[in-house]
């Protein structure tokens, strides 16, 4: 059992103290605190109870729930020593990556995943959701080498977080026999929704049907690349909201990006806001990929790519944020720290009020977690105990200080602590990390 003493709560309430009880990893009790419990009433309480739980006075820490990042791409992460991007746009990214897929083995592919989303986890992620590139014109050798990296390293980490897998489906023919072996290959890996980047397709609305086919086929969700680009007149968003209705998979469609609706003027803005909406259609804005990447062809006034977050919000349409890519050519920056990411959406969304820091919140834990599909998560009785203690003491404080200090419990145990001056981790986990020649922070 564990109990927790003097812990804040900042998306239950502004700023009162609770008391947190834990048992075989469920939350069994969470109590409003009478004012701060000191030293002797913490003592008093347990003095009964010696050896048969662990007593934790946070002292004022505040608690969240493990963060959720729904948009990842563990697979290329880390690439950018071995794939560079001169030009820094989206276009070389995604040529050079593509040519450089082959020169990968499977084994450099699993150790930067098991690297990035420990890196993700010691910064307080406890599940991650990533894209992986299936081009199914490929060979099957190539093909299957980031999937196969990536279930892999799913299932070495499962004892720590979760993570799921969203093939990105590319050159999809449902009436290719060969293709589709390919598909049925890898959904036997256990995947967890149907990823694409249909605006890339030469034929974007007969991609979106394919990709429809297979989420009805293998009955999961569709979680999309959608409208990465600057250009306005590119709105497959219209489409997907669409056939989402058309094939009843309200509140089962996903899309990320959504750059060029910041482009697009406001009639046919409210349009597609109405529409997503009507299907349920959930939005992913990846604020760090889209700052560097988009607008590098603008003059004067220089457009960010950044879709419209406060619009989407307003709509009553789900907003998550994510980090994306990690230090690889679509993104040379960032540390899988989903803080990172949300005070940064804060800086380009214009969220700075209490409201808002604290929607700032959500949409790095309740939001993304109810969009792929998490159930029993937060910090309520009878969900699973998993949640990030944070050194700070009020909502503001995440943000003005991002805290280094960091502890993280999930599944039953604490499984990283990070500080200025000493490293724990749990066993099992710390063999983990050596083995893989890599260093939990």
């Amino acid at each position: 059992m564990l109990h927790l003493v003097n812990v804040r709560l900042p998306l239950i309430h502004d700023h009162a103290l609770f008391e947190v009880k834990i048992t075989d990893g469920i939350y069994t009790s969470i109590v409003l605190q009478n004012g701060y419990m000191e030293d002797d009433e913490f003592e008093e309480l347990h003095a009964d109870v010696l050896g048969k739980e662990t007593a934790l006075d946070a002292q004022g820490r505040v608690m969240l729930p493990g963060f959720v990042d729904m948009h990842m791409h563990l697979d290329k992460a880390h690439s950018l020593p071995q794939v560079p991007n001169l030009s820094g746009t989206l276009s070389e990214a995604v040529e050079n990556y593509a040519s450089s897929i082959a020169l990968f083995s499977e084994e450099e592919i699993r150790q930067r995943i098991v690297k990035t989303a420990l890196q993700a986890l010691a910064n307080g992620t406890t599940a991650i959701r990533t894209h992986i590139d299936f081009n199914c014109l490929l060979e099957e050798d190539i093909l299957f080498r980031g999937l196969q990296a990536a279930a892999d390293a799913r299932d070495e980490l499962s004892p720590y977080m979760e993570i799921q897998l969203v093939p990105l489906f590319g050159s999809v023919n449902t009436h290719d026999d060969y293709i589709m072996r390919k598909v049925e290959r890898a959904a036997e890996l256990g995947i967890d929704a149907i990823g694409g980047c249909p605006h890339l397709a030469s034929h974007p609305n007969e991609d979106i049907d394919a990709l429809f086919t297979l989420a009805k086929k293998y009955d999961l969700p569709l979680d999309l690349h959608i409208d990465e680009s600057d250009n306005p007149n590119i709105d497959t968003i219209i489409y997907l909201a669409e056939q989402t209705i058309a094939h009843k998979m309200e509140g089962k469609v996903v899309a990320g990006h959504l750059c060029s609706l910041a482009g697009m003027d406001e009639e046919k803005v409210q349009k597609i806001l109405t529409l997503m909406r009507d299907a349920k259609v959930g939005a992913v804005t990846l604020p760090a990929a889209n700052l560097y990447l988009q607008g590098r062809e603008d003059r004067g006034i220089i457009r960010r790519g950044v879709t419209r977050i406060k619009e989407l919000q307003k709509s009553a349409i789900p907003v998550a944020t994510a980090s994306d890519n990690v230090h690889d050519p679509f993104h040379p920056f960032g540390k899988a720290d989903l803080l990172q990411i949300g005070l940064l959406t804060g800086y380009v969304a214009h969220m700075g009020s209490p409201e808002e820091q604290k929607q700032l919140l959500r949409m790095i834990t309740s939001i993304p977690a109810r969009l792929i599909g998490k159930r029993k998560y937060g910090i309520e009785e009878g969900n699973e105990a998993n949640f990030v203690l944070l050194n700070v003491q009020s909502m503001p404080e995440i943000w003005t200080e991002i805290p280094e200090t960091r502890f993280v419990y999930v599944q039953k145990r604490w499984v990283s602590v990070k500080e200025t001056h000493q490293r724990l981790a749990d066993h099992n986990l710390t063999a983990l990390w050596k083995e893989n020649q890599l260093l939990i922070g």
